[in-house]
């Protein structure tokens, strides 16, 4: 059974782990009724994953107590470090930052990410121990459904069409912060655009590298400690198995990110840069009654 899922949220195991991807979309996106949906992620990627792949009555109650004592880990031990992170950040909007501190903040976040997914590892690795063939048949054909899919829908558009929707997302996202832009700044980020060029050919080929890197460790699950230690570095793990035109496509683009970042950041009026620390206080203060039990 195939259920059609949303695109970043369609990758298992790594994936699987993506009750955590809402958060950190939330954290990016002032204004997304947090409260709303972090009680609920468990339930959220609980039905992502049986998308995927058909569970049996057993496994869909591991996997549900699975998800469930993860996101208590994440409640009691990221919440208060997300909540004094965005308020570091507001403080760095305030006062302006340069280079080294975007850096610094791009570092702490893909911190945040590695940990999540080492959490979350061992738990999704037990469940796919106990797949038969038949799930595991089914679940990389989903998987490389999904990527094609994604291939299929770059594909379609031409490059004045990807410019432009890469244009309308960055703008979008500083927007939520900051409110309107400047003339000068839409322009920072119609030059972005315009530099930043795809690299979804090196993505499809990475990815088909990490299925088949699954496939492989599937194939062994009967293999115990093995099995888990090459599980643990597809879940937690999955940079040691990027394609080195894959690895040096994501770090130039990352580069030309930060570059915008610090430019745009340089260009900040007095009444952008307090309607952006009042958004990261206010989204702050909203992870962080969540960690309490609100919402």
């Amino acid at each position: 059974m195939h259920r059609p899922v949303a695109h970043r949220m369609s990758r298992f195991p790594r994936a699987a782990a993506r009750w955590v991807a809402v958060v950190a979309l939330a954290i990016g996106l002032a204004g997304c009724g947090l409260g709303l949906v972090y009680p609920r992620l468990d339930s959220v990627v609980g039905f992502y994953v049986e998308g995927l792949v058909t569970l049996d009555k057993a496994q869909s109650a591991a996997l549900k107590r699975t998800l469930a004592s993860n996101l208590d880990w994440h409640r009691q031990s990221e919440l208060e470090r997300y909540s004094v992170f965005l308020r570091d950040m507001a403080d760095t909007v305030a006062g302006g930052a340069g280079r080294d501190e975007w850096l610094g903040a791009s570092r702490r976040t893909e911190q945040y990410w590695r940990e999540i997914f080492e959490q979350a590892a061992p738990g999704y690795t037990a469940l796919a121990a106990t797949f038969t063939d038949a799930q595991v048949a089914e679940l990389l054909e989903n998987l490389e459904r999904e990527d094609e899919e994604a291939w299929a829908d770059f594909a379609r558009r031409n490059p004045e069409q990807r410019q432009a929707r890469r244009e309308k997302s960055v703008r979008r996202a500083l927007e939520r912060f900051t409110g309107p832009l400047t003339a000068g700044q839409r322009e920072l980020i119609r030059e972005h655009a315009a530099s930043s060029q795809p690299f979804m050919a090196e993505w499809r080929d990475n990815r088909r590298v990490w299925r088949e890197a699954l496939a492989e460790a599937l194939a062994q699950r009967d293999a115990g400690a093995a099995f888990e230690a090459r599980m643990f570095v597809l879940i937690a793990r999955p940079d040691d198995l990027w394609t080195p035109a894959y690895r040096q496509a994501l770090e130039h683009r990352r580069a030309l990110l930060i570059d915008l970042v610090v430019a745009i950041d340089a260009t900040l009026t007095p009444q952008q840069r307090a309607a952006a620390q009042r958004q990261l206080l206010a989204l702050a203060d909203e992870v962080q009654g969540l960690r309490r039990g609100r919402g």
